[in-house]
């Protein structure tokens, strides 16, 4: 949008408006003492001019924006619950407070585990020294076979003797692992970064497998789902922005993707629904809050605009009257977005015409007017 620039501020918009007001008042005057047989004017007089207020029209950002209303909610919502029975012998989280990926939340006790891991690896060292030594044995065995210095009974019994040990070592390797993943289990970490509720057990408590110690909530980011009416069906798209408004920062507007539109519409209700994801890195927007989705289907910043107020409605549309060297000037005008009070132009004015925004009401095509005050910009208030 341009600047105007002014020799002076101009007067207040309560001046104007009274200015305004008092020329009528002064008009109905001059009638009223017509009427009572007062001086009359003298023939042939310039009629007085009509006072108005004007704007200038500019271009400007306008939006045609949905609305819908709907709950934050965390993008991933998980119960924090053990895999295997046990006694918790610590809680390594801060309720209410955040967590990392891969941080230890809960420990149950694994004592009599490890001792078992310890004892099955000692089993294991020692079934794979048998197992060397079998190998060994059943390679001389094959040498000595070639050579026939040996039986066929003794060859296959150092052949069985090796597999033995090989099928020793295997079990106990399988023993092993399965130890080590049931005390994995034994120890629960969070899948993901997020926010932890409260605890609902304590320390030194005996879980059973799926009791539920806490819940994890991934709020960055936060998801909102609602609906917009079935007429914009046709118009909305996964590129559209979208913003967020909360109750808690009503002054602000958080920025959102769509990220999800709805294959059909709703039969009973006749609406569409969409579902927003809102960045929250900071954490400052709260999983279950209220929140209002504006979604822009349609941005212009190419056309002039005017306030609403600037426009007089004929059954055939709209008209404004444009000064022009001193008189109001008839315009007729085709109309498009509309926000917040402003209305883009799209034939009938272009940039930089004064347009009377008050007192147009007392003016017709030709008449003269005398502007009260500088024209604003369009949209100014």
């Amino acid at each position: 949008m341009s600047e105007q620039s002014h020799t002076s501020a101009p007067p207040p918009r309560r001046w104007v408006k009274g200015l305004v007001i008092a020329a009528a008042l002064a008009a109905a005057l001059v009638m009223a003492r017509a009427w009572l047989g007062g001086d009359a004017p003298p023939e042939n007089a310039p009629p007085s001019a009509a006072v108005v207020e004007t704007v200038r029209a500019e271009t400007r950002v306008i939006t045609e924006a949905v609305r819908g209303v709907g709950t934050l909610r965390a993008s991933a919502e998980i119960e924090i619950s053990p895999e295997v029975g046990g006694r918790i012998t610590r809680l390594a989280f801060r309720e209410g407070g955040g967590v990392e990926a891969g941080q230890i939340l809960v420990q149950l006790r694994d004592t009599r585990l490890r001792e078992q891991l310890n004892s099955r690896e000692a089993a294991l060292a020692a079934a794979e020294s048998r197992a060397r030594n079998a190998t060994r044995v059943h390679a001389r065995a094959e040498t000595l076979r070639a050579q026939r210095q040996i039986s066929e009974g003794d060859y296959e019994q150092a052949l069985t003797d090796m597999q033995a040990a090989e099928a020793d070592v295997r079990g106990l390797r399988a023993d092993i692992a399965a130890l080590r993943e049931q005390i994995a289990e034994m120890t629960l970490r969070a899948p993901f970064a997020g926010e932890i509720s409260e605890q609902a057990v304590d320390e030194g408590a005996f879980v059973e497998v799926g009791r539920r110690i806490a819940t994890l909530y991934r709020t960055d980011p936060l998801h909102m789902s609602f609906s917009i009416p079935e007429r914009y069906a046709g118009r909305v798209s996964l590129d559209d922005e979208v913003e967020i408004m909360v109750s808690s920062f009503p002054d602000e507007r958080f920025a959102a993707e769509l990220d999800v539109i709805s294959p059909s519409v709703d039969e009973r209700s006749r609406t569409l629904a969409l579902r927003a994801t809102i960045p929250n890195p900071d954490g400052r927007l709260r999983p279950g809050s209220f929140a209002t989705a504006r979604v822009i289907i349609e941005r212009r910043d190419d056309l002039p605009v005017l306030p609403e107020e600037a426009l007089i409605g004929t059954r055939d549309g709209f008209i404004v009257f444009v000064v022009e060297d001193g008189r109001a000037v008839r315009r007729e005008v085709r109309t498009g977005l509309r926000d917040n009070g402003v209305v883009s132009i799209l034939e009938g004015v272009q940039r930089g015409d004064e347009v009377i925004r008050l007192g147009h009401q007392r003016v017709s095509d030709g008449t003269r007017v005398e502007v009260a005050g500088g024209a604003e910009p369009a949209g100014t208030r």
